[in-house]
């Protein structure tokens, strides 16, 4: 099936949309831009040209995906989540350097958290609804708080939480395959084997 582009949406020219993937209103989608297959991009969101979204991805309402924004596979970001690029901003600057953030395969950031550039927010880790990022995140870590610390250790369906230093934390227990698709269950375990 090909993708759905709302006809409120901007779409320009060269962009890629793979198979199933939906664009809904008043979106805009810049030059160059990547979105693979089977992702969501919510009402009034802006990606940047060249940016990449990996397959699976669901962005919600009212997120700005700027150049130097990486996101991988199945990863979720919740509405009005706030992103940055630039270390140093001022108007007027003649040396603007973009400063990468990269969120990996599996990552959700909760509604309204604030992503600071220059982070990475590893496999399968959490943000918590309105926190502030400042710090990368570890993969299959849950961070909250304002400025965010990691908490704690989770399963890849995030239900299970384990202290950070419990030596009995696995990466996918029964409720992962209750709550995930298998293809999403066998990259966390895959991630895991190869991260932990």
């Amino acid at each position: 099936m090909r993708a759905f582009i709302h006809p409120t949406a901007i779409v320009e020219e060269s962009v890629v949309l793979g198979d199933y993937s939906k664009v809904w209103h008043f979106c805009h989608i810049r030059k160059g831009a990547n979105i693979e297959k089977d992702c969501s991009i919510g009402r009034d969101c802006y990606v940047d040209s060249d940016v990449k979204i990996g397959e699976g991805t669901r962005i919600q309402n009212g997120v700005s995906i700027y150049n130097g924004i990486e996101i991988q596979k199945y990863v979720f970001v919740g509405p009005h989540v706030v992103f940055t690029n630039d270390m140093f901003p001022r108007a007027g600057s003649k040396k603007w350097v973009i400063s990468s953030t990269s969120l990996q395969t599996g990552a959700s950031i909760g509604a309204g958290a604030i992503i600071r550039c220059g982070v990475k927010i590893g496999s399968f880790a959490m943000v918590g609804a309105g926190a502030l990022i400042t710090k990368d995140i570890s993969p299959f870590t849950l961070a909250t708080g304002f400025p965010a610390r990691s908490i704690s250790r989770i399963c890849a369906c995030g239900r299970k939480r384990f202290d950070l230093l419990d030596k009995e934390w696995r990466p996918v227990f029964d409720c992962c395959y209750e709550y995930l698709s298998e293809e999403v269950v066998r990259l966390a375990g895959e991630i895991a084997s190869h991260a932990m």
